[in-house]
């Protein structure tokens, strides 16, 4: 539970930058289920691995995250997320990776406080954020129990 509401804020700060961008523009055709799977260079599916190089990083980023991810949070907030892009998550210096841009999420008995002050991005987040970036990037959603799987801190530093 207090993992669920930690996700909701990870993308909680996905507000002020949004969720895990990629460098590069967004892919014209969106993602989802039936598209065809990205290419990497030389005709192979592009598929995630945290040790790609930063090149490799950035076309997946261009080709699965920014199309599905756009358009999540334009139905999220059509005005506040108009113009999605890389900055949305990685910020205005385009930082490396987005728990460098991303706001800072705090955890406080066992709740994420983010909750309390903005509870609909955090729901958003936990409810359709972390779960479709999980499922892009190819890992499990984080699981309280075994404390494993793609959450919150997959894009926002975390205070426990």
């Amino acid at each position: 539970m207090a993992r669920s509401t930690y996700c909701l804020g990870l993308l909680f700060a996905a507000t002020a930058l949004v969720a895990c961008g990629g460098s590069q523009p967004a892919a014209e055709a969106p993602a989802g289920p039936g598209a065809a799977p990205a290419e990497a260079p030389g005709g192979a599916e592009l598929v995630w691995k945290d040790d790609m190089p930063t090149k490799e990083k950035a076309e997946f980023m261009k080709q699965k995250v920014m199309p599905a991810m756009s358009k999540t949070f334009q139905e999220y907030d059509a005005k506040k997320y108009e113009k999605f892009n890389c900055k949305t998550c990685h910020g205005p210096e385009m930082k490396p990776k987005p728990v460098e841009a991303l706001p800072e999420l705090h955890f406080k008995d066992g709740k994420l406080t983010e909750a309390d002050t903005n509870p609909d991005i955090v729901k958003f987040m936990h409810d359709k954020v972390a779960p479709q970036m999980a499922d892009i990037f190819g890992k499990k959603p984080y699981d309280p129990a075994t404390k494993e799987g793609f959450g919150c801190n997959g894009c926002h530093k975390v205070n426990m």
